[in-house]
């Protein structure tokens, strides 16, 4: 890449009072700057909120400590125990892709 090409450069946009106090209010929402908000929706890049972000690796964390907790004695339960406990895990991931807006 062209180091020319990452040089940031500036956008002028105008809004009306109420669309500027909008645009706030969902920056905050989402816990970004106003700018990086624009930056996002301008390039079709999902806003992912900084609580979202923050929530969804909490999750991956507890999913990734489940699978190290999963026991490694077989008949610690029954087999539908153990699906039980995968399933967990499982949703537990599609939980934070959800929250991350990934497929």
């Amino acid at each position: 890449m062209d180091p020319q090409d990452r040089k940031p450069h500036t956008v002028r946009v105008r809004l009306t009072t109420a669309q500027l106090a909008d645009l706030r209010h969902q920056a905050q929402a989402a816990r970004k700057s106003v700018s990086e908000l624009i930056r996002l929706r301008a390039t079709l890049q999902p806003v992912i909120s900084r609580a979202d972000d923050t929530a969804a690796q909490r999750i991956d964390q507890l999913g990734r400590l489940l699978k190290h907790l999963y026991p490694k004695d077989k008949g610690w339960a029954t087999g539908d125990d153990r699906r039980r406990w995968w399933q967990l895990v499982e949703e537990l991931q599609r939980t934070a892709a959800i929250l991350r807006r990934t497929p």
